[in-house]
């Protein structure tokens, strides 16, 4: 039985339980990129009003720009409303159902942090992944919004046909991955890959509970 609280209705309706095939245009693919294989998921089917064009940046200072589920915080832009025309999905997880949401975004280790740009960093989470000797090296990479993960779960057999071993949902066991998508002052939303029991809700940013599979704008 699929368990869920408020993730955006027609998101959860659209994402949660699946799309008719081809009709909106979303789907996955095994790209060679700079010598390096990467699952991409591509939305370029979409239309207009419900994807942001591959010229649109929606990091800054290292990290996804700051947004609540409609809306983004501070000046920043809204960016959880659109998916992607398309996105890297990084081969490996960071972390262990052990980080709180300021160490995936490479921001610091612990507490809050209510600058609107992310302006301190850390060399943690997906900061972290895209540094010299990382999994990553040589590209930048981001924690997904709750909509990107939220597609990213509805291709996770293909992502693990792609990256073999690296699966995101694993038999038996428990997968909690952030998002970079905020509720409040003091929330986020993660989604639960267990298998078998999508779960997708919030939980104080500070709680060391989760871990993440970056992403990265192509």
């Amino acid at each position: 039985m699929m368990s869920f609280k408020t993730c955006s209705i027609l998101w959860i309706v659209l994402f949660c339980f699946g799309l008719p095939s081809g009709v909106f245009g979303q789907y996955i693919q095994k790209d060679t990129i700079g010598g390096k294989t990467y699952a991409v998921i591509y939305a370029e089917g979409l239309v207009g009003a419900a994807q942001w064009g591959s010229g649109v940046k929606i990091m800054r200072n290292g990290a996804t720009i700051r947004h609540q589920v409609s809306k983004g915080n501070g000046g920043n832009l809204s960016v959880n409303d659109r998916i992607p025309f398309r996105f890297i999905v990084a081969p490996t997880d960071v972390g262990s159902n052990d980080k709180n949401w300021m160490a995936v975004q490479g921001v610091n280790d612990g507490g809050q942090d209510d600058n609107p740009d992310f302006a301190t960093t850390a060399n943690t989470g997906c900061r972290w992944y895209g540094t010299a000797g990382a999994p990553g090296e040589g590209r930048k990479w981001r924690v997904p919004t709750q909509r990107e993960l939220q597609l990213m779960w509805m291709f996770r057999e293909a992502i693990g046909a792609i990256y073999k071993d690296k699966l995101m949902e694993e038999t038996g066991r428990t997968k909690r991955y952030w998002s970079s998508t905020e509720k409040g002052a003091t929330d986020a939303w993660f989604f639960d890959f267990t298998s078998g029991k999508p779960y997708c809700d919030i939980q104080a940013k500070s709680t060391a509970n989760g871990m993440v599979r970056c992403v990265s704008d192509y």
